[in-house]
């Protein structure tokens, strides 16, 4: 008996495959012109084994930089040194696996309208990683990880490296992301120390 199933890929249920899925579709017709049930039918799964990986079609875009997020949470609490250095290194250790190769939602955003949708999810996505540098830093001043002293420099150093990866992404030649997050991030955080050594 023939297969009922329409074109696709071969079933699978595979976060790779369904965000890989996305982004080809995201490039072909636009972020906005995209259904969760056109991801399905690229991918070759149901529906719901899309929603089983992706609460959105957001998540699949998000996919490749959320793991990026999630390796510079991890990287902070395992690193050493002053909050601002172990904040530095988490964000540049978070994308030293890109290389000189930007993911794909980050260097075809525009191409894809996606652009809006990176931005808007940004805030949501980054502020625990923002607050859980802000405690270390609180921890270390002995401030309240809301007040100024602790939360400014956290959320001016995640922004910063931000903008520095979307410049990098559009870059010919580009050097390492690595590199370029520290070039742009580690003054920032050199200037958030007190002058006399007493903040870390």
């Amino acid at each position: 008996m023939a297969s009922s199933r329409g074109p696709g890929r071969p079933r699978a249920s595979s976060a790779a495959t369904i965000h890989e899925a996305a982004l080809e579709l995201f490039l072909e017709r636009g972020y906005d012109a995209v259904s969760v049930d056109d991801i399905a039918r690229r991918a070759g799964v149901s529906r719901g084994t899309v929603f089983a990986y992706c609460d959105s079609k957001a998540d699949a875009l998000w996919v490749g930089l959320d793991a990026a997020i999630e390796r510079a949470a991890a990287a902070l609490e395992a690193g050493e040194g002053d909050a601002l250095h172990r904040l530095v290194e988490a964000l540049a250790l978070a994308v030293e696996p890109w290389g000189s190769a930007p993911p794909t939602a980050l260097r075809d955003a525009a191409a894809m309208g996606a652009v809006e949708a990176l931005r808007d999810g940004a805030p949501a996505r980054l502020q625990p990683l923002v607050d859980r540098a802000a405690l270390a830093l609180a921890l270390e001043r002995d401030a309240l990880p809301e007040s100024a002293d602790a939360a400014v420099a956290p959320v001016a150093i995640v922004a910063a490296a931000c903008a520095a990866l979307v410049a990098w992404a559009g870059t010919p030649g580009r050097p390492a992301a690595a590199d370029a997050v520290r070039a742009a991030i580690a003054p920032l955080a050199a200037a958030s120390r007190a002058p006399d050594g007493s903040r870390g």
